[in-house]
């Protein structure tokens, strides 16, 4: 899901006919045009991240990154780097604590929201991999730069599970088909410090082929200034992926657990949610047409994730036009529906999280053109 072929038409194979090719520089441009049937007077498509803009054109998003993959058989460095810049980039560290004191000009998320990955490490030729620093999270299908997702828009459980966690990866690859993994982060896309205590996750994923792919995540960690073990959260991620030039499908399953010691009774706040991801070429080879359909439901028992208690059902079907090899037209209509009897989505002055005449549904119609760039050098050595 990760690959920018999916939308961009490049394969990126790194083992292509000039041998392998370690080293990797891309980006891309993502500006769009979005209407939303509620018209919201603040222009802000409530819960998301990825496209937080609605009504207005947006240079959404900007990306630039150079990364260094590791050579097959062989003891190899790693490393990443990625700048981002744009509205997207904004809402992504919406979140992130803001420090206080006479030094808190110098950190927090006016600082940080222009680095978007920042890893370094390696890898053995035993396939052993240690990686530190700001990572791109495994965790869901997709990722928070649209151009390289089937869909344009992203899942309810895109928004609700990290972007990024900032920590240190450590990873085994077994006969080639199996991976487990071990994340010690910060916390749950955190760049700061919400308490004195990691976070862990443990990952398995099978890769069969190059078509199919399986990962289960489990998260366990405080992720409150409680930091005893019966106030940690504890979270699972399952996800399949199967991908062929013509058709692909995706699923995935999420449920999640908080036990809230500061709140009275100590309730435990659950969520749960699911998404079924389907795209299929109509036309072309090199200049092509594919088309993506997205169902998905997110059951917000008690309101941890998006505020208020509610299930989210949730609808998008994606017309991608590659134009060029370098030029990605969209056109997307997203269904939202919030079943929580006092709305959720923003709807004209109704602009507060807990004001009056918030919207229950929402259709929205999205208008997209992305310039994308990859380029892999570095051949190998004789």
């Amino acid at each position: 899901m990760n690959n920018p072929a999916i939308s961009a038409g490049d394969k990126m194979d790194p083992n292509g006919v000039a041998g392998f090719k370690a080293w990797e520089v891309g980006g891309f441009i993502d500006v769009n045009y979005s209407y939303n049937s509620n018209n919201p007077d603040n222009h802000v498509y409530r819960g998301t991240s990825v496209q937080p803009r609605t009504g207005e054109f947006s240079l959404n998003h900007a990306v630039a990154y150079i990364r260094r993959d590791a050579i097959p058989g062989r003891f190899s460095p790693l490393f990443e780097f990625a700048a981002q810049g744009g509205p997207a980039a904004d809402a992504l560290v919406a979140y992130e604590p803001n420090p206080g004191g006479a030094n808190g000009k110098f950190a927090g998320p006016e600082v940080w929201k222009h680095i978007s990955r920042a890893t370094i490490g390696f890898r053995t030729r035993h396939g052993t991999e240690l990686v530190a620093g700001l990572h791109l999270s495994p965790v869901g299908i997709g990722i928070h730069w649209s151009p390289y997702n089937w869909n344009y828009t992203v899942t309810w459980q895109l928004n609700s599970v990290p972007y990024y966690l900032s920590g240190i990866k450590f990873a085994q690859t077994i006969r080639d088909k199996h991976q487990v993994q071990l994340w010690v982060t910060n916390g749950w896309q955190i760049l700061a410090d919400n308490n004195k205590a990691p976070s862990v996750m443990l990952g398995y994923t099978f890769t069969p082929s190059e078509r199919f792919n399986f990962g289960e995540y489990v998260w366990i960690g405080p992720e409150q200034a409680d930091m005893r073990p019966n106030a940690w959260r504890l979270f699972s991620d399952s996800q399949f992926t199967y991908n062929t030039e013509r058709f692909g499908i995706g699923g995935l399953f999420d449920v999640g657990a908080d036990p809230r010691t500061d709140l009275p009774l100590t309730p435990w706040q659950m969520w749960m949610n699911g998404a079924i991801f389907t795209r299929w070429r109509v036309l072309g080879k090199e200049r092509t047409w594919d088309m993506a359909l997205r169902p998905e439901f997110f059951w917000d028992r008690d309101g941890r994730m998006f505020g208020v208690p509610q299930t989210l059902i949730s609808g998008a079907f994606t017309n991608n036009f590659r134009i060029f090899n370098n030029l990605l037209l969209r056109v997307e209509y997203r269904y939202d529906h919030s079943t929580n009897p006092n709305g959720f989505f923003y709807r004209g002055a109704a602009i507060a999280d807990d004001a009056m005449g918030l919207g229950r549904d929402q259709h929205t119609v999205f208008f997209s053109a992305a310039g994308v760039f990859a380029h892999r050098f570095g051949g190998k050595r004789p």
